[in-house]
């Protein structure tokens, strides 16, 4: 009888006599599969095409926030969403000195139990279900790809050329450019660029890639007039990619060559010395002045009463808009310095791991132009870009099982890993 014996190789031996370890090979990234689709790949589509019905309302919730009541309850009892500590104690104290100081703090306020609402349950909603969302697609791609995008953005522009009725609604302050099913074309422009991104993480990231993204990027530009969609595709462009120098250095050129003959017109003349004066400019200005005055912050729905009360004119503030453009200026009206902290944690991935600040840049710089704290849009996929983060620098930490072992085959994900 035949034995098959096989000699383990030899190991070498340190000075010590002990047998010394082999080094390790630095861990490639995770494979993604075309896994078949499952009752939570139509979830996270349901809950995308939900967020840009925004003139369809019930009770004064949108669709998508209604949707998102259902789905988080499914997610918790099965316990399929994992935040990390940091997550919970820096949104906590933030949460927590932003109602003492909205009902304690003697200022007046406007709409403050609809943001309160907002602050303490929709938007950590979204967040957890984006972190659910972000474990689930480390090792599967996204239920759609730029086809579907690009098919998506035919469709918000067929919704306002014909102005189909209920879900599209006439704005009159952004004649000409697109926003279709959603109240402003910035939402838009943050949707598709969102979305795209994280078809770009998924994908190999080489010149074909780069040209899919970018170009998307260009049409939502064009159509939305959203100026600023152009800074953080930049930023992707920078550190989501490497090599490419020269071609990097080309496609950057020629976006900011773009950009200045597009919106010229706006950024010199009369029109510069509206927003410098009148707009963002004089915002900024009387901003500061507030925090000057109480550091600490003034709680949620302040920014509404005051600039609607304010001998000082700033266009675009004032009655119905709940917060400046700057996105850590308005926390830190909200919160002071709690506000500040849990913009740097949410949107810059602070404490989060390098690797989550390099994600969230792009996000967090558009935030510094852009009110981007105040969309359900944004919290849902700052919580899968955490979780793509996340679970890539838990893997590579010693003693922990890597995340192959722990996130579902192939076949598992097409028929055990829906949670409905």
């Amino acid at each position: 009888m035949n034995a098959d014996l096989r000699i383990p190789p030899l190991r070498p031996v340190a000075a010590s006599g002990h047998p010394r370890e082999p080094a390790r090979r630095p861990r490639a990234p995770l494979p993604r599969v075309r896994a078949r689709r499952d009752a939570a790949d139509w979830v996270f589509i349901v809950l995308l095409f939900l967020l840009t019905i925004q003139f369809v309302q019930v009770g004064g919730a949108q669709l998508a926030q209604l949707f998102a009541v259902v789905v988080l309850p499914l997610l918790l009892v099965q316990r399929r969403v994992t935040v990390s500590g940091w997550e919970l104690w820096s949104y906590g104290l933030f949460l927590s000195v932003t109602l003492a100081l909205t009902w304690f703090s003697g200022y007046s306020h406007i709409k403050a139990p609809e943001q309160i609402i907002k602050f303490a349950f929709v938007f950590p909603a979204f967040y957890l279900i984006g972190r659910y969302f972000g474990q689930r697609y480390l090792t599967r791609l996204l239920p759609y790809g730029y086809l579907v995008l690009w098919g998506f953005l035919l469709y918000q522009v067929c919704l306002q050329y014909l102005n189909v009725p209920v879900l599209y609604q006439q704005v009159d302050f952004m004649q000409g450019a697109l926003h279709g099913s959603f109240k402003e074309r910035n939402w838009l422009a943050a949707t598709f660029f969102l979305a795209s991104y994280l078809c770009f993480l998924q994908s190999p990231r080489r010149i074909p890639d780069i040209l899919r993204f970018l170009s998307l990027g260009l049409a939502v530009t064009l159509l939305s007039e959203s100026k600023t969609v152009l800074i953080p595709c930049g930023i992707v462009l920078l550190l989501q990619v490497r090599g490419y120098m020269v071609q990097k250095a080309l496609l950057i050129a020629t976006g900011a060559a773009f950009y200045v003959y597009e919106f010229s017109r706006e950024l010199s003349g009369d029109m510069l010395q509206v927003k410098l004066q009148e707009e963002r400019g004089l915002a900024f200005i009387e901003s500061v002045k507030l925090l000057a005055h109480d550091w600490l912050g003034h709680g949620l729905g302040f920014v509404e009463y005051h600039f609607a009360h304010s001998a000082v004119d700033v266009r675009g503030l004032g009655e119905g808009t709940n917060a400046v453009f700057c996105s850590p200026l308005d926390l830190m009206l909200v919160a002071g310095p709690f506000g500040l902290f849990a913009w740097a944690v949410f949107f810059a991935g602070l404490g989060l791991g390098r690797r989550a600040t390099l994600m969230m840049i792009p996000l967090a710089a558009w935030s510094l132009v852009n009110p981007m704290h105040e969309s359900e849009t944004s919290y849902l996929f700052l919580g899968v870009l955490a979780s793509f983060a996340m679970s890539a620098s838990l893997s590579r930490r010693p003693g922990l099982a890597p995340v192959q072992q722990v996130m579902p085959t192939r076949h598992q994900s097409s028929t055990r890993g829906s949670f409905l």
